[in-house]
């Protein structure tokens, strides 16, 4: 089969070209099958009587047409106005199209520029000449430059048969178009007069060959078809820079022909911006930019989180909530809490015809269930299909006398793992208010990730310096809760915000203007110094000075007995750290020295995942290596001889036959550092190799 497709700016004629075409080769002895590639499925009205024919959005089982005249008729056709994608369908039909024989297959294709679905008739395995339509006029030139852009990125060997110059009256309309040609290297092959005979045509239901054969026009025409069957040269696209489109315009000569974008590489490399952080190498960013308003809507228990897109996606979803929360401690042998997800299961049929409906049906089968609040999440499915989730909310909440909602899309589309917690945090925080009589001696505190950091035994390490200072926690935020319990949240006397990241300061600047409560920004604080510190920042900020050497005594007293226990068991003992980051060790240095244990080297190592947020720990007079290798950590591990090695890359410090301790805590506070100790400890006496397994 050879394949034909036909592209140029819309409404200029290409549909009328094309159907012509067929025609013509039918004409000839052909088989052919005619694709109308257009949601407005008019395409092969000419080839059929002036009549339209099921398209295959319509009727997917029962779609190709046979007019009778040697030509198979085929439109793709698409959802109501301004739903659905008709570029998904394309890829749908194409499919379905595979198995269907003819001699030359004609698609005519929608608009002017290629993108997703839309360009599939141009790639190499779908396409041997392509014909492009342009007239006199810039904006139809510029589309065709566009054009040929878009055959080079996904398409460079010689496919283009040449242009066809479709009149619109004007007698030099030919100039700019033969200028146009030249620069880029493409024959005009036709050069088409505006006529009244293709309206006359078209008024009859039929193509210009069929109702006036010896006309010039007609001529022209076969003129065409005789470069098709006779195989003319093709040629390779060379687009123009835009300044030479400039030039052309303007009319003045086009020097620079030359037009080196390329758009075809591909780099893993980018940047998480909710997080800024930067995934380079052969590191992509680990999930999607819905993950993060899953996340946060499944943390309200009376609540539905629908999920609008792919079934997988919901599943990947569900699957990492429910890992993390089995990961917390607060679930150690009771219930895990409720994961109340929907899913619409959008896929590539439902994306083509339109998924309203898909939605809504999720949406009350959530508020069948009894659930009055629901949240609507798109992941990158609708937001590439640009449903109108806020409108369907809306209409949704009055139809159903519930609360539906949906969550803004990332403000840097597919910016970050979590881009959408954005969204879903605006929406929780709208629903506080001002409270005039907060609860005296409360806090509430906030941070982004409550899976980790709600684990009872952090908690307790947060209550431990909390009951010192006299303070008692109203609500963690953001947090398991209900709706209700959300607008209790300015009953606290003030905030804490944990961890001094760009979101965690975001939040508490909207909570602060939303409710107008005071909130004390602090490091997540783990050891001794910046457990000290969380007692500074919340004495200064609340007025509590006759409290601070109290609430400092007990934790350094708590601290230094823990340690105390551990000590001897490590004192003197020499230790080497492999650090898969350049961040924050302040804690593991103090710790270490408490101890008594010599730090010989610290070498961090730059790794795939770089947080442009971290900070630099002053490792004073400890030898450090900077942007470090294992190759290189190896030979200094021979030289030093250490009894340990300390890393978070386990995998590879493994193979030195050292024993080794994982840098993680799971716990804040002191008691974090004195479990960490712990661990120090009975790792300097665990047995190396695979000797556990021994007896299996």
């Amino acid at each position: 089969m050879f394949k034909i497709s036909v592209y140029g700016k819309g409404g200029i004629g290409k549909s009328t070209f094309s159907a012509n075409l067929s025609h013509g080769l039918s004409v000839m002895g052909n088989r052919v099958l005619h694709v109308g590639c257009d949601p407005k499925h008019d395409s092969t009205r000419l080839l059929v009587g002036g009549r339209s024919i099921p398209t295959f959005a319509d009727s997917p089982d029962d779609f190709i047409v046979d007019s009778g005249s040697g030509v198979t008729c085929v439109e793709c056709g698409g959802a109501s106005c301004g739903t659905g994608c008709a570029g998904k369908g394309m890829g749908l039909m194409f499919d379905r199209l595979a198995d269907v024989g003819a001699d030359y297959r004609v698609c005519d294709v929608l608009g002017d520029v290629v993108c997703g679905g839309f360009s599939i008739p141009l790639r190499r395995d779908n396409v041997d000449a392509v014909i492009l339509i342009t007239s006199g006029e810039f904006m139809s030139l510029y589309a065709l430059n566009n054009l040929l852009r878009g055959i080079r990125n996904i398409n460079d060997t010689p496919c283009i048969l040449g242009i066809a110059l479709n009149r619109r009256g004007d007698p030099r309309e030919d100039v700019p178009v033969r200028r146009f040609a030249e620069a880029v290297g493409l024959p005009i092959i036709c050069d088409m007069p505006r006529s009244e005979l293709f309206k006359k045509a078209d008024g009859a239901g039929m193509t210009l060959l069929e109702a006036f054969p010896d006309s010039d026009e007609a001529s022209m025409i076969r003129n065409v078809l005789n470069l098709i069957v006779g195989g003319a040269e093709l040629y390779r696209a060379s687009p123009l820079p835009e300044k030479s489109m400039l030039d052309l315009a303007a009319g003045r000569p086009i020097v620079d022909r030359v037009d080196e974008r390329m758009e075809t590489g591909c780099t893993f490399e980018m940047v998480d911006h909710d997080r800024n952080m930067t995934y380079s190498r052969n590191q992509v960013m680990p999930s999607c930019t819905s993950h993060g308003a899953v996340d946060m809507a499944l943390r309200i228990t009376d609540a539905a989180t629908v999920v609008h897109g792919p079934l997988n996606c919901a599943y990947l979803m569900e699957f990492a909530f429910r890992r993390r929360m089995m990961q917390s401690s607060a679930s150690r042998g009771g219930l895990l809490p409720p994961c109340n997800i929907y899913c619409t299961g959008l896929d590539g049929g439902t994306a083509f015809s339109g998924d309203i409906g898909l939605l809504e049906d999720t949406v009350r089968r959530a508020v069948d269930d009894g659930f009055r609040h629901v949240f609507i999440v798109p992941t990158c499915s609708a937001e590439i299909i640009g449903t109108d989730l806020s409108s369907t909310a809306s209409r949704l909440s009055s139809e159903l006398d519930s609360d539906v909602v949906a969550v803004p899309g990332d403000e840097v589309f597919l910016g970050s793992k979590f881009g959408e917690i954005q969204g879903a945090v605006d929406l929780l925080i709208g629903m506080t208010s001002p409270c005039d009589n907060p609860r005296r001696n409360t806090v509430n505190l906030v941070s982004r990730m409550f899976y980790t950091l709600g684990k009872e035994d952090n908690m307790r390490e947060y209550r431990r310096i909390l009951d010192a200072l006299g303070l008692e926690v109203n609500m963690r935020f953001p947090d398991f809760c209900t709706m209700d319990d959300l607008k209790r949240y300015s009953e606290a006397e003030f905030g804490i915000q944990l961890g001094r990241s760009r979101f965690n300061r975001d939040v508490c600047r909207k909570l602060t203007e939303r409710t107008g409560m005071i909130h004390v920004e602090v490091d997540i604080p783990m050891g001794l110094a910046e457990s000290l510190e969380w007692v500074d920042a919340i004495c200064d900020a609340t007025g509590r000075d006759h409290l601070r050497e109290g609430a400092k005594a007990v934790l350094t007293e708590g601290y230094e007995s823990g340690i105390a226990r551990i000590r001897p068991r490590v004192e003197g003992r020499r230790v080497m750290i492999y650090y898969f980051s350049h961040s924050d060790l302040d804690w593991h240095l103090e710790t270490l020295n408490a101890l008594g244990v010599e730090v010989e080297q610290v070498t961090f190592v730059r790794g795939n995942i770089v947080d442009n947020d971290e900070k630099f720990t002053d490792c004073g007079d400890i030898p450090v290596v900077r942007d470090g290798d294992f190759c290189g950590f190896r030979r200094d591990v021979e030289r030093v001889k250490p009894d340990l090695i300390v890393t978070n890359d386990h995998n590879r410090v493994s193979q030195l036959g050292i024993p080794w301790c994982a840098m993680n805590s799971w716990t804040t506070g002191i008691g974090g550092a004195i479990e960490w100790a712990e661990k120090l400890a009975d790792a300097f006496h665990l047995p190396i190799g695979r000797v556990w397994e021994g007896g299996l």
